[in-house]
């Protein structure tokens, strides 16, 4: 009953108990003026037998106005908010539930959503037939199938039982109904008791649920290098596949079934794919992960070197190759191989490349010295930079301060940089001996140097600048795959700066 209704009741029953009787007086005087008869007003008028009637009808519109009151304070609380509801698939839905489990409201959270509901009134349905509709319309807009079969349930309640309870019926519910349209459903369910404010911030942002917002989460605790921004456009099919590859924290996480990979490749094919990038190698690790596009990424040991291999999921294309020294190997290193991204990857080692075991400390010493002879080498360690063995320390002469980064496989410098010891020494006061410095280096000179270094190296940029008067070259060189950023001093001939990257 609503609110003016019973205002409505109220007001009636009030007026049957007590009612106005100045319209009876006024006729009585008229009659009598008509009739030019006098009245004594003065003697009390005769009373109608009819009081216990109005005490009657007061009693009875009383207990309706108890009963129908009850009534209407009783449907509030019964269909007064209790639950919010999420469905996620791709598309995201929200629910508001009473606790009656009626749907009071029925949101989309994305666009998806908004095709999902497709004009659906739900508002007043029960539950149950409102969340049947929607996996309904899931199934027929071809959201959920054989090749995406998961949807995630978040119920979120204060009340951990209650939420946990409604969390578990409708998990059951949307087995049921999946069953009937012959998909083998996997369900995950979860809930929320207290709302963090990061991941609601998060799931306005994106335009997803809280619930996925959590399920991200759950991910990027195991992986940080992975972003919310490039998960949050995902389906709960691929993030479900993400967080089993991964093996994060599924704790407070009900699932049933099994998420489906028929859409892409599959574990098998992509490691199959990967080993024929390197006959003769060790798998040691294939995995269904995330980068730019679904992918299968693998870890494969072959003579001394490790190889991370990226395969598409959808093609199977190689997507990535990429290699480095392994730090466990204690045999001979052999070549490195280059992938290609098509076919069997082929070995094409470089020049630099063509050593078999690593210097020795007192070798990469000597390999500095050798670039500024009478130097003091002053830092020296044996290192790791990226799974690659590296020698890396510092050298001073002169007042001049070097820095450098040396390759222990192939014996070539992966970083030099040149500086001013100190503030009070300026470039030019005084040279290395071995270094032609005294006369200024033009271009050719300066390519002379760099091809010293990387025989065979193509230089593809090379330019003279100055910086707080020093003159120098700037530059880049590619050979078999790296690529080498310089500068050259031009007054005193030598490299103040010497990086390698492989492309």
């Amino acid at each position: 009953m609503k609110e003016q209704d019973a205002e409505a009741r109220l007001a009636r029953a009030m007026e049957d108990a007590a009612p106005n009787r100045l319209d009876e007086l006024l006729e009585v005087r008229e009659e009598a003026r008509r009739q030019e008869k006098i009245v004594d007003i003065s003697a009390p008028p005769k009373r109608k037998r009819r009081g216990w009637k109005n005490f009657a009808a007061a009693v009875a519109a009383a207990l309706v106005l108890v009963i129908g009151g009850g009534s209407f304070f009783g449907w509030r609380y019964a269909n007064a908010p209790d639950s919010l509801v999420g469905i996620d698939v791709n598309p995201s839905v929200q629910l508001t539930v009473s606790r009656n489990e009626k749907v009071l409201n029925c949101e989309a959270l994305n666009a998806d959503g908004t095709e999902i509901i497709d004009g659906m009134d739900l508002q007043g349905t029960p539950l149950n037939v409102a969340v049947n509709a929607l996996i309904g319309s899931m199934v027929q807009h071809g959201y959920i199938d054989d090749l995406k079969n998961s949807v995630l349930i978040t119920v979120e309640n204060k009340d951990a039982a209650k939420a946990q309870a409604l969390q578990e019926s409708l998990m059951a519910d949307v087995n049921g109904l999946l069953a009937g349209e012959s998909v083998e459903a996997s369900v995950m369910g979860q809930t929320i008791t207290s709302r963090d404010q990061s991941l609601s911030s998060l799931a306005e942002t994106y335009g997803i649920s809280e619930g996925k917002a959590a399920l991200i989460q759950r991910i990027l605790d195991t992986d940080p290098t992975l972003t919310f921004e490039s998960l949050a456009g995902l389906s709960v099919n691929d993030l479900s596949l993400l967080l089993q590859a991964k093996q994060a924290d599924t704790s407070g996480l009900t699932v049933t079934g099994q998420a489906s990979d028929k859409a892409y490749i599959g574990l098998d094919k992509a490691t199959e794919i990967a080993l024929a990038q390197l006959p003769g190698a060790t798998l040691k690790e294939i995995e269904f992960d995330y980068d730019d596009g679904m992918v299968y990424e693998a870890e494969l040991l072959l003579d001394g070197y490790e190889y991370d291999i990226e395969i598409d999921a959808l093609t199977g294309a190689v997507v990535k190759f990429d290699y480095e020294l392994d730090d466990h190997w204690s045999g001979t290193v052999g070549q490195p191989v280059t992938g290609t991204g098509q076919g069997t990857a082929t070995p094409q080692p470089s020049q630099s490349q063509q050593q078999t075991a690593l210097i020795t400390e007192q070798e990469a010493k000597d390999l500095v010295l050798a670039q500024i002879p009478g130097a003091s080498i002053v830092e020296f360690k044996r290192d790791t930079d990226d799974g690659r063995t590296v020698y890396d320390g510092k050298a001073v002469l002169e007042g001049r301060e070097y820095e450098f980064e040396i390759d222990a496989a192939t014996g070539s410098f992966l970083e030099w940089d040149a500086d001013d010891a100190d503030e009070g020494w300026h470039t030019g006061g005084g040279t290395s001996s071995g270094q032609a410095a005294q006369t200024a280096l033009d271009e050719e000179g300066a390519r002379a140097l760099v091809l010293a270094r990387i025989p065979g190296a193509t230089i593809v940029e090379i330019e003279r600048d100055t910086d707080d008067g020093r003159v120098y070259y700037e530059g880049e060189a590619v050979l078999d795959g790296w690529e080498y950023e310089f500068e050259i001093d031009a007054t005193a001939g030598e490299f103040i700066k010497w990086e390698a990257d492989n492309r």
